[in-house]
């Protein structure tokens, strides 16, 4: 059986024979995996359309319930890469580790399809603001997980005004009204509104990494050492983008 899928790329492994295991995200939000044979060779008809966070029209043969089928076709339709943009190159193999990562085989949810391609779609627009976007992501990765509780109110007492001290795995965010905290180990003033920036704004309008922004740079921080423990660590694209900017 052929089915194609509108997807994007998220990673191609080398395999047998010049081949490759490409990883997808279907535009239902469920990772799909497909072997690819001959990428390596130069004229080979696919090889651009392989390149993480491509968006294709991608056909895969083989059973149902396989774990493994075959990629018959794949046709680029949109790619964010710019060329000579290191910092945005880097982001974006971030981006697809990340999704590779939460994305499931025979698990649906189209919130990971709308927001990679939304963020993929802002990077071609604004390059230079690669590091936002990938706050961004993470902060929404955050949500769809169910690990980001919203901050609208306080978890442990309701309070919608107070300024949020701590984030706790148990309680959700926590605000001065309620929970005692070290002022040198509290949120920074400002995380409620920063938060609901990240919240109703898109992707496109990802706040842009400012250095001399407190409370930009804690929250940042603290979600991603909370997305990046929840997914293992080990994203080796993490660590080469830390090295190089």
């Amino acid at each position: 059986m052929i089915r194609t899928h509108a997807a994007i790329v998220l990673k191609a492994v080398p395999y047998a024979e010049g081949g490759a295991v490409v990883s997808f995200l279907s535009e239902l939000g469920e990772r799909l995996t497909g072997v690819a044979k001959g990428v390596k060779k130069p004229t080979a008809k696919w090889v651009a359309a392989f390149e993480p966070m491509g968006m294709v029209r991608v056909s895969l043969f083989g059973k149902e319930h396989a774990e493994l089928k075959r990629v018959t076709r794949c046709e680029l339709s949109f790619s964010p890469l710019t060329l000579g943009h290191l910092e945005s190159s880097l982001v974006m193999a971030c981006l697809a580790d990340l999704f590779d990562r939460v994305a499931r085989e025979g698990v649906e949810d189209d919130r990971l399809y709308r927001l990679l391609s939304a963020c993929g779609r802002a990077l071609k627009a604004d390059p230079d603001n690669a590091l936002g976007i990938l706050a961004y992501a993470e902060h929404w990765l955050l949500h769809c997980m169910g690990l980001l509780p919203h901050p609208r109110a306080c978890g442990c007492c309701g309070h919608e005004s107070a300024p949020l001290v701590l984030l706790s795995p148990e309680r959700g965010w926590c605000c001065a009204a309620c929970t005692p905290v070290d002022p040198a180990e509290a949120l920074p003033p400002g995380t409620r509104e920063y938060l609901r920036h990240l919240r109703t704004g898109g992707a496109e309008l990802a706040p842009t990494p400012d250095s001399g922004n407190k409370t930009q740079a804690a929250v940042t921080a603290l979600l991603r050492a909370r997305l990046l423990q929840e997914l293992g660590g080990g994203l080796r694209s993490y660590e080469v983008l830390w090295r190089t900017v």
